[in-house]
């Protein structure tokens, strides 16, 4: 069964994301999401990540946007077992 995003053993990972985005910038958020769709998110500073979060929806959901995501899912591997990625 694979771990949940909120699983203490992330923590260094989080860690990790957290010290590069503050290195470069004054205000951050950065968000996951795992096979099953559970989301893990976080921020520096909690009006600068609702700010953040809500810019990014604000520019998903408008259609006059210039984005052009190239989804590429490789179906090669359509049997794929949980030991591998436990």
């Amino acid at each position: 069964m694979p771990r949940s995003l909120l699983d203490n053993s992330y923590e260094p990972i989080y860690d990790q994301i957290r010290g590069i985005l503050g290195e470069h910038f004054e205000h951050w958020c950065f968000i996951v999401m795992d096979e099953q769709g559970e989301v893990f998110f976080d921020y520096d500073h909690l009006p600068s990540g609702r700010m953040l979060i809500n810019e990014m929806y604000q520019e998903v959901r408008t259609d006059d946007n210039d984005l052009d995501i190239d989804w590429d899912f490789d179906d090669s591997q359509d049997d794929i077992s949980d030991d591998k990625w436990s």
